[in-house]
């Protein structure tokens, strides 16, 4: 009989569970990010959250030494005092937390195992002096949220916490796990929950992108987009700060010089939430009024190696790019077509220095005041005509090149623009 009670219920879990993969399927995954109130925290809260991640860290170096450290007793942890062990008594961290390390560090472990498997060179885990990350697991048990007075409760800290941040969460939203986050600037809690997908509005546009220096992205229309937010004067002086006083005669850091690093984290925090804004509304800008969007695998993270390493890695180009290439809507052309050397009319690559920003054909003498904004609409040409230019075909003539250049197969060369075919890309 107790062993039919058990199969019903592991068969309504399994039903459950199905039903829940079965709905979410259809619907968008998002994390939401919300930040505690540090002012409006009291000193209990403050040091139940500490011990929430000091415990935490108890745990994981536990593991690392011992992975059956802690399966007779689950209330207290050893932990290493200078040469000796003591057993500690876990007193914030809750049982669903503790699950979610233990879990952490076997898949750390069988990841490590699955690369030295096949040959690749791997060390042992590491210990850590901090954790700054707990997974809380189940909505309604390790955490809860109340939209009425701005609060998230935690398991382990009495009092709920008092966040900002909960109106960008939709009502109809499913919650699923979330994570307790400590950083330089205060505590954060990013919920992950599934959303309604949104009905697609369709505005009948195409465009095609060119990522470059000048002008960070391109457009076909020749308009620009420049996502570049360099370090901010607070930025600067914070590093000024850190920096003095460390660099010789081997003296300890103080208290004073921990103090000046976090205020430098925050600092860098800052400028990178700059940039993520910036990014952020140059590809909504993008997306939301364009069908379809073209754009060219560029290296950018080889373009920090040239003489403008600086002003690339203020931009916020790499961003941009990794949102772009994973949307529908975006196709992207291989990094070897020649964007910025083809011209749109012969076919012939026609190398241009840097400083020259206007494009000119050696061969049939074609000329545009912006090579960015023509490599722009041969990417978006490369995209809706479906081809690549062959090796072969850039050895011919200008005149043996001129009436296949840029043609799909029996479309007539005198008729076709990319105008024309911009409404008709259901095939790509």
């Amino acid at each position: 009989m107790y062993y039919n009670l058990c199969m019903n219920k592991n068969q309504r879990i399994g039903q459950t569970r199905r039903e829940t993969k079965r709905r979410h399927s259809n619907m968008t995954c998002r994390t939401f990010e919300i930040k505690a109130v540090s002012n409006k925290m009291n000193k209990e809260q403050k040091e139940s959250v500490n011990g929430i991640f000091r415990e935490a860290k108890w745990i994981r170096n536990a593991l690392i030494r011992d992975i059956h450290c802690l399966e007779d007793n689950f209330k207290k942890v050893p932990v290493k005092v200078g040469k000796e062990i003591e057993m500690r008594e876990l007193k914030y961290i809750g049982s669903q937390m503790k699950q979610s390390m233990v879990k952490s560090v076997h898949s750390e472990l069988k990841a490590l195992h699955t690369k030295k498997e096949k040959g690749e060179k791997v060390g042992a885990l590491k210990y850590r002096s901090y954790c700054n990350s707990v997974n809380l697991k189940q909505y309604g048990i390790t955490y809860s949220i109340d939209f009425v007075h701005n609060r998230v409760k935690i398991q382990g800290i009495k009092k709920p916490l008092y966040v900002r941040g909960l109106k960008q969460i939709p009502s109809e939203a499913e919650y699923a796990n979330a994570k307790l986050v400590r950083k330089a600037d205060g505590i954060y809690i990013y919920v992950t929950c599934y959303t309604k997908r949104e009905i697609p509005v369709y505005t009948g546009h195409v465009e095609g992108v060119d990522f470059g220096i000048g002008h960070n992205l391109t457009m076909t229309d020749g308009s620009t987009i420049d996502i570049s937010i360099p370090e901010s004067k607070g930025t600067k002086l914070a590093a000024k700060r850190v920096n003095k006083g460390y660099k010789h005669n081997g003296r300890n850091k103080t208290g004073n010089h921990w103090r000046r690093s976090d205020k430098l984290r925050v600092a860098y925090k800052k400028d990178k939430q700059r940039r993520y804004d910036a990014a952020n509304k140059a590809y909504h800008q993008l997306v939301y009024n364009n069908d379809l969007i073209a754009i060219q695998d560029e290296m950018i993270h080889n373009w920090h190696k040239g003489l403008f390493g600086r002003k690339i890695q203020y931009s916020a180009m790499g961003s941009v790019k990794a949102k772009l290439k994973h949307n529908s809507k975006v196709r992207v052309v291989d990094r070897s077509y020649p964007s910025t050397q083809i011209c749109p009319r012969c076919g012939m690559l026609t190398k241009h220095p840097l400083i020259k920003r206007d494009y000119d054909c050696k061969y049939c003498g074609y000329h545009h005041d912006s090579r960015d904004q023509k490599a722009a609409n041969s990417i978006l040409e490369a995209v809706l005509f479906d081809h690549e230019v062959s090796l072969e075909r850039r050895a011919q003539s200008p005149v043996e090149a001129d009436s296949s250049a840029f043609m799909p197969k029996g479309m007539d060369c005198k008729n076709s623009s990319v105008k024309q075919e911009a409404s008709d890309f259901s095939r790509l």
